[in-house]
């Protein structure tokens, strides 16, 4: 389980992430359904871009996982300030804790896979180097 070893951290914040979101698709489905739907969306977002990390395309597992978390921070961010279509309650209601919470581990996971996919991409690019 090499792989486990290299991104067990990604693990843990596309966890935190789905989790967070999870736990309040009751609440999103009975308010607002299609936030609901999103919130279902990116649960399996998160578990697929885990998978995607245990395997040897953990770049697909990042990049994924860098699609959901910052789709993830600006749907927050428009929910506080101009709101959704039939979602306009969140407006200026930025101290949240799982808001909050959400936002941490989504900026954290869009930081790592940016490190992630840079250092993949400097490694390829020393290797080719290397064969000229």
């Amino acid at each position: 389980m090499k792989h486990l070893q290299d991104h067990w951290f990604g693990l843990l914040l596309l966890a935190g992430i789905g989790w967070m979101h999870f736990r309040d698709i009751p609440d999103k489905l009975g308010e607002t359904a299609y936030l609901g739907w999103l919130y279902i969306l990116l649960v399996a977002g998160c578990a697929a871009a885990g998978a995607w990390l245990l395997s040897s395309h953990w770049k697909n597992g990042y990049t994924l996982g860098l699609l959901i978390s910052g789709g993830a921070i600006i749907a927050y961010t428009l929910t506080r300030t101009v709101g959704l279509p039939n979602a306009k309650g969140d407006i200026g209601n930025w101290a949240e804790p799982a808001g909050i919470i959400s936002l941490i581990l989504e900026a954290a996971f869009v930081v790592l896979s940016i490190v992630q996919l840079r250092r993949s991409t400097t490694a390829v690019q020393a290797s080719a180097a290397a064969l000229r």
